[in-house]
């Protein structure tokens, strides 16, 4: 296994929650707690084990709370996303230290995904804010249709950028990007990431990108983050996954084929590729259905027959 402080960049992988929250199969707690540990053992950074929502509204993670008891301590190197103060309360009540929120930069989304305005939801995560900092909770917010809106279309980049500069004086202390439904392209997330670095620039924020990719552009993208200063990045093992509140937001990008990439670039993952392929093809195998995902289908790239530098 690699050592994970051998890093450039930091991949969290979202599949036990954004992964399977759209997926038509019905997992099994322990079919979930086998998923994170896969994914643990082959490096990667931290793992989005799951959400703390209503199950009348994403009935799928109903059995969060359950699948971080089994981690055990494995869960040490586990996030979660959280809607609310309620949501918050039964993380850290099964133990997290890590939990993420989000905020829609449309109000329409935000209206979709929450039943409020934006206005309300950084209020409300003004207030975790506020408990986490107590509890020595880390607090991470995803800034979703930050680069275009499924219902209202162009996101303005000052909106966003507001956006930004308001969770960082709120006191979190990780900001991602979301491209919810895949839109984006590199020149475009190479603007908004570089622009938003320099707001956040020596506040101690970390300022990651979570990518889909509806539209074939979502890697792309990850590398034109990865060029103006971007080192935390969200990817789904497989490429499973969407948002169950926009039309047609399919998949994430896919942890094997982002990994794959930057390491042949020269982009230090800290992950074991092959064993994450391995975690790949276990899931699809659990799903029922074959994954998005094209590096376990064609196998990597060995690096000694192909060396970047030879062309």
């Amino acid at each position: 296994m690699i050592h994970s402080e051998e890093r450039d960049v930091w991949v969290v992988d979202v599949a036990p929650r954004d992964g399977l929250q759209n997926d038509p199969a019905e997992l099994t707690v322990d079919d979930k707690v086998e998923l994170v540990r896969r994914l643990l053992a082959a490096g990667v950074y931290r793992v989005e084990v799951g959400s703390f929502v209503s199950p009348k509204w994403v009935p799928k993670m109903a059995d969060t709370d359950e699948v971080v008891r089994r981690l055990g301590p494995a869960a040490g190197r586990c996030t979660c996303l959280i809607p609310n103060e309620r949501g918050y309360d039964r993380a850290v009540a099964v133990g997290l230290k890590d939990v993420r929120t989000v905020v829609a930069a449309s109000a329409t989304m935000n209206r979709k995904n929450f039943g409020c305005e934006p206005e309300d939801t950084l209020a409300e995560i003004g207030r975790v804010a506020r408990r986490a900092q107590a509890d020595g909770v880390r607090l991470g917010a995803v800034v979703a249709t930050a680069f275009g809106c499924p219902f209202e279309g162009r996101v303005s980049l000052g909106t966003v950028l507001d956006l930004v500069r308001r969770l960082a004086d709120l006191g979190v202390r990780e900001v991602l990007l979301a491209d919810t439904t895949g839109v984006a392209v590199p020149p475009q997330v190479a603007r908004l990431c570089e622009a938003s670095l320099s707001v956040v620039a020596g506040m101690g924020i970390q300022l990651g990108i979570h990518l889909h990719n509806t539209r074939n552009t979502g890697y792309a993208n990850a590398f034109a983050a990865w060029q103006v200063g971007i080192r935390l990045m969200d990817a789904s093992l497989g490429g499973i996954g969407g948002c169950p509140f926009a039309p047609r937001a399919t998949g994430n990008i896919a942890t094997e084929d982002l990994v794959h990439m930057l390491e042949r670039s020269g982009i230090r993952t800290g992950i074991d590729l092959e064993a994450l392929i391995r975690a790949s093809d276990w899931l699809g195998d659990r799903l029922g259905h074959g994954v998005p995902s094209l590096v376990p289908k064609a196998g990597p790239v060995p690096a000694e027959v192909y060396a970047v530098k030879g062309g």
